[in-house]
């Protein structure tokens, strides 16, 4: 992908493995799936694919970015490819370019590793938290699942130093299930039906609604 047009197609909807032509019958199906993977990655106790996810590695916002939206677009679990920024009610947020990707890994790593040589006290931790959960933020690596990924990923955090949070798939901006029912139809299909996941499936082949971006 090396223009943001790569992603999309003619007709604006972001190109997907399921071709869905219709942008809001994506992000139906896109907002089930990966609320659904959330929930399975928590009761498969962070284990993706095998992996026991640790919170010690900063490729594993890779995974879970997999983890959540792979059976739906092709480039789930890359990096995105071209620049952007986002404008939100006027104010402009400028995330990291790819060409500093490297140094935000490596940064992110430090940042991680720190955390780890934490002790488990809950004052020091919740700060630290705090602190952590901006950097992927503005790091904003993926085309898709930039809240999502991070949120999942703050939850293995916060496991890693006793506790076991609840993960919700809610965020500012998201689907609520006041708008969406969890098994939308369409044309007479029930189309969440067909990613309904069992405790069998692999994790690495799953699947917020797309976020209001503008691209620069």
């Amino acid at each position: 992908m090396k223009s943001w047009e790569d992603y999309l197609q003619p007709n604006g909807t972001l190109r997907n493995k399921l071709e869905i032509t219709d942008d809001e019958e994506l992000r139906v199906v896109e907002y089930n799936v990966s609320r659904q993977a959330q929930q399975l990655i928590r009761q498969n106790h962070y284990v993706i694919a095998g992996y026991q996810l640790t919170g010690r590695d900063v490729t594993e916002l890779r995974r879970i970015n997999q983890a959540l939206l792979g059976d739906i677009y092709d480039w789930a679990g890359q990096y995105r490819e071209v620049d952007f920024n986002k404008n939100s009610n006027g104010v402009v947020t400028h995330f990291h370019p790819v060409s500093l990707f490297g140094n935000a890994e490596w940064d992110l790593q430090r940042q991680l590793t720190e955390f780890a040589a934490l002790p488990s006290d809950k004052v020091v931790v919740a700060d630290a938290l705090g602190d952590l959960v901006t950097a992927p933020n503005m790091f904003h690596p993926f085309r898709e699942g930039n809240g999502r990924t991070p949120r999942v990923f703050t939850a293995v955090l916060a496991r890693q130093k006793g506790s076991e949070p609840e993960v919700h798939a809610r965020t500012t901006g998201s689907l609520h299930d006041s708008q969406y029912p969890r098994r939308p139809k369409t044309n007479g299909r029930d189309i969440s039906r067909d990613f309904t996941l069992t405790e069998n499936a692999k994790m690495d082949s799953f699947s917020e609604k797309k976020e209001n971006e503008s691209i620069f």
